[in-house]
Formats: structure tokens, sequence, C-alpha cells
């Protein structure tokens, strides 16, 4: 019973299914119907005088950009160009047909355009709001820009790049662009100095002029809405201006590799709206500020005279997440207050006389990838308390006076690439967890006083393995032969013994290998001739290939020897004949 049951429910479903599907036929019918009546109508056409601008500036690149595929007789649909949608005009949603589109965004990069002459077709895009003329090699075009100013051009365009066009001349004048937002003029060799030509952009926002020729004092008569601004690379001379009121509305600022001289304002780090901060590469002296704002996220300061201690109020820059100081005069110890900073990524305080040991606080930054400390006076251990830098890729301790053993749990730093410890006075043996660093590509443990035998080391090093200048003992583990990414092994200066295993032949990607001044014997392998080898130092290492070349050169050497014995007995003999008559005919009588 309960099987008829349910075959009967099934069979009354089937015939309301069929009862249903006509109607259910009818029904999708009118809906795509609908749908292919309200499909959007193909894109309008262009204004008749902006049309016949296209189809000018088309035929001005045809040749340096034959690339460009202008075919389509409708200009919106090349590449690069943007048109607008003008509104509909009916109750149907569909577009009266005097409705015509305007172009709004214009792209041109890399066309190969020299003559400016392609600027009288784009001057009369009245609707113009972004234009992109980079990568290309205009030598003039400051100039003749400033002729669209008199056009409604003028009055619409928002973005203009112009970076990489080989400019090679003064910046010219933007008066006539007012709703300028972003003007990038980035690696396009202007030259002279920047006063007033851009005090009338009181919309401008983003302003870079990085990697030009620019001189003279930085410009400061700018628009209090610039948000970024970006100097570098340019010739600006002079101090930071102490009233540089630019700084209280920008959030990024660059004036790094200028020759910038003075002080470093002492609220320049303290507007709440900077993100960033780059004055790198100059020749600024003094202290480093002691306020910092909270928003900071970059600071980069490297390459200049800095003197002075590291404020601890660097800690009060929490969001901060690179702080280079490198390069500079900067003395004391490292701020224990930069444990504070948990967002750091990058910590550079390299090349200046730091004194002290490394605060243990450090390890606390687990966000932080590269820490680079080398090259200061910093001495004591190094803190075990690193092994908390668990996303750490770059250590670089070198060139210090650090003492003590190497913590193991700096080698269970899992994504380390690279490890840097020489020249110190590090001591004990080279911990064997390093063989667990799958993403190491270096290691400099060189110059310090190293002792014990070499554990197995990663196979992923790539880059240098320097184990030199230490008290190392034992043999060269054969194990080395599985480094077949490695290009340089430099093991000089240790206290190894034993034969070089062969198994060193067959790194294929190895360049250097130094084993001078070690007690190594037996004879050393044959690696091809791209391999530079020094073995000197080790009485007992035969080279097979110097030895079989000093036989050759010994038996040629006999040879020639004897070859000029010969070559000079018979030239004397012969001259002898030649004076003693006795290859002279019978004489008559």
């Amino acid at each position: 019973m309960e099987k008829s049951s349910r075959s009967g429910l099934c069979s009354s479903h089937r015939g309301l299914l069929l009862q249903a599907l006509p109607l259910f036929l009818l029904l999708l019918h009118q809906s795509t119907a609908g749908v292919q009546a309200q499909a959007p109508p193909p894109p309008p056409r262009l204004q008749e005088a902006q049309e016949r601008a296209m189809r000018e500036l088309s035929s001005t690149v045809s040749t340096t950009a034959p690339w460009w595929d202008t075919t389509d007789p409708n200009p919106c649909r090349w590449s690069g160009v943007t048109c607008s949608t003008p509104p509909s005009s009916n109750r149907s949603g569909s577009r009266s047909p005097a409705a015509a589109a305007t172009v709004l965004r214009l792209s041109m990069s890399g066309f190969g355009l020299s003559n400016p002459s392609v600027l009288a077709s784009i001057c009369s895009l009245d609707s113009l709001e972004s234009l992109d003329l980079s990568m290309n090699r205009f030598t003039d075009l400051p100039q003749p820009l400033s002729s669209c100013s008199s056009s409604s051009l003028g009055a619409t365009l928002r973005v203009l790049n112009l970076s990489h066009a080989l400019l090679a001349g003064p910046l010219g004048d933007f008066a006539g662009f007012p709703r300028l937002e972003l003007l990038d003029f980035s690696f396009s060799y202007l030259l002279g100095n920047v006063n007033k030509q851009l005090s009338s952009l009181a919309s401008l926002r983003i302003l870079n002029l990085g990697h030009n020729g620019l001189d003279g004092d930085l410009p400061t008569n700018m628009a209090l809405s610039l948000e970024e601004l970006v100097l570098s690379g340019n010739d600006f001379s002079g101090p930071i201006p102490a009233s540089f009121g630019i700084t209280k509305h920008v959030k990024v600022l660059d004036l790094s590799f200028n020759m910038l001289s003075g002080e470093i304002p002492s609220d320049l780090f303290f507007a709440p709206g900077l993100h960033a901060v780059d004055l790198s590469g100059n020749m600024l002296r003094g202290h480093i500020p002691q306020v910092f704002s909270r928003g900071l996220y970059r600071l980069c300061l490297g390459g200049n005279f800095l003197s002075g201690t590291i404020p601890g109020s660097i800690g009060d820059a929490s969001s901060l997440a690179y702080l280079e100081l490198d390069n500079n005069n900067l003395v004391g110890d490292i701020p224990w207050q930069l444990g504070k900073c948990s967002k750091l990524l990058l910590l550079n305080l390299a090349s200046n006389e730091l004194t002290g040991a490394v605060p243990a606080e450090i390890g606390t930054l687990n966000n932080l990838i590269v820490l680079k400390l080398q090259m200061n006076n910093l001495d004591g251990h190094i803190p075990s308390a690193l092994a908390g830098l668990v996303k750490l890729n770059v250590l670089d301790l070198s060139q210090n006076s650090i003492d003590g053993e190497i913590p193991h749990q700096i080698f269970q730093l899992l994504r380390l690439s690279n490890i840097c410890l020489q020249s110190n006075k590090i001591t004990g043996a080279i911990p064997t967890s390093v063989s667990s660093l799958q993403f190491l590509i270096e290691l400099d443990l060189g110059d310090n006083s190293l002792s014990g035998f070499i554990p197995t080391m990663p196979i992923s090093l790539s880059t240098v393995l320097n184990l030199s200048h230490n008290h190392l003992s034992g043999s060269i583990p054969s194990d080395m032969g599985s480094l077949r990414f490695l290009k340089a092994l430099d093991l000089s200066y240790n206290n190894l013994s034993g034969r070089v295993p062969p198994s060193l032949e067959s790194l294929q990607s190895l360049r250097k290998l130094v084993l001078s001044y070690n007690h190594l014997s037996g004879p050393l392998p044959k690696f091809p001739s791209s391999v530079v080898v020094h073995s000197m130092g080790n009485p007992d290492l035969v080279d097979i290939d110097e030895d079989s070349d000093m036989m050759a050169d010994t038996e040629s050497a006999k040879w020639i020897a004897i070859a000029s014995f010969v070559v000079c007995f018979v030239i004397s003999f012969y001259w002898d004949g030649i004076r003693n008559g006795w290859f002279a005919g019978p004489r008559s009588r």
C-alpha cells in the first residue's frame, strides 16, 4: 500500500507539471523578449567636432604608433579612449538620437610621440578629464601645453601624466588648468627651479616631479589640498623650511636624493595626517626630531649626516612599518621603545655608531621581515628573544662586536633567507638546526671564533656560504655536494683536515671555491674551468691539474733545450766549415 501511494503521488505531480508547461514556456518567451527589448544600445557616437579631432589624432600618430587600431568607425571603442555615457532622454530608457558622447579619458602612453603638434587635436577635446602622454619623446612640451589652457580643455582637465617624456626644459606655467588634481612629470629631464608655476592649482592633490634636474630652494607656495608631494632625485638645495606648512596637510612627502642641508624641522613628523616621509640621500645634519605622528607609516632618513641618539619617543609612532636610519652618524643604544612599534616590517639602522646590546624587545616585533643592524659598534650576545621574529627573512648583524654563541632558536625561524653574522666575536658551534632552513639562500658566518664541525647545510643555499676565518675542524662534509645551486663557497682559514670530497664536483652552479690555509690533503677534485679555485696554504693537498701542467712544462722545456742545442751545434759547425773552407771545391793548380 505504501508503494502504491508513493506512485500515485508522483503521477499526480507529473500531471500537474505537464499542465503547467505551456504556461511556463509562454512566460519564458515573454521574459526573453523583454530582456532583448531592454538590451543596451550600442555606444553613442561622439560629438561631430570631437570625432573629427580624434581622426586627426589618429592620422598624426599613425607612423609612430602603427599598433593603435583605429579602424572602428566609433573612436569610443579605440584602445585608451573612454567616453561619457549620455543620459537617457525618454521613458523607455533609450537614448535620443541627438545624444552624443564626449571623450573623458585619453591614454597615448608609449606612442613614440615627439612633435608637440599632436596637442592641436588634443586641445580641442574640451571634455577631457584625464590625459596620459607618458613614455614618449617630447622635447618642448610644457610651453605648447600652455596654449591648451586658452581652450576649454584647461577648465576640465583633472589628471595630466607626462612622466618619462624626455622634456628637457623648464616646468612651464599651469595657471590655465585650475582643476588639475594630479600632475606627474617624473623622469622627464625637467630643468630650472620651481617657484610659482603651481601656485594657482588650488585643487592639486598629487604632484610628482621626481627624478629630473630641478634645482633651487624647495617650492613652498602650493595648494593646501596637496596630499602627495614627490620631489626626489633632483638638485634642490638649502634647508627644509621651518614653516613648511604644506606638511600639515600632505600624507606622502618624498624629498629624497637631493642636496638639502641643515636640520630637520622639529615638527615635521608630527602632522596628524602624515603617512610617509623620505628624506634619505641628502646632506641633513643635527638630531632626529623628538615628536612623531601616531599615523606615520614610513620614515626614511638614511644616507645623511644625522647625529645624536635615536629618540625613545620613536615608540609613539605606533603605525610605523618601515624605519630606515642607516648610513648616518647616530650614537648610543638602540632604544628598547622600538618594541612598541608592533607593525614594523623593516628596521634598518645599519652603518652608524650605535653601541650596547641588541635589545630583547626587538624580539616582540612578530611582523618584522628585515632586520639590518650591521656596521655598528654593538656588543653583547645575540638575544634568544629574536626567536619571536617568526616572519623574519633577512637578519644582518655583521661587522659589530657581538660575542657569545648563536642561539639555536635563531635557526628555527623557518622563513629566513639571508643570515649575515660575519666579522663579530661569536664563539661556539654552528647549531645543527641550520639544516631546517628550507628558504635560506645566504649564510655568512665568516671572521668569528666558531669551532666544532661543519653541520649539514640546507640545500636551498644558492648565493654564498662563508665559514672562513674561524676555528672549524674535522673534514669537509661530503653532503655539501648536494648544494647544487651554490655559487660561492669559502672555507678558508680554518682547521679543516682530510680530503676534499669528490662530491663537490657536482656543484653545478659553483663559481668560486676557497679552501686556502687549512690542513687538507690528498688530491684536489677536478673542477670545470668556470670555477675559480683557491687552495694555497694546504701543503699536503695535491692539485692534479697543476702537477700535470708542471710535468708538461718540464717535458716541453727539456725538448726545447735539446732542440736549441742541436740547432746551435749545426750553426756552429756550418760556420766553422765556411771559415776553414771545408765546403769549398778542389783548388786549381
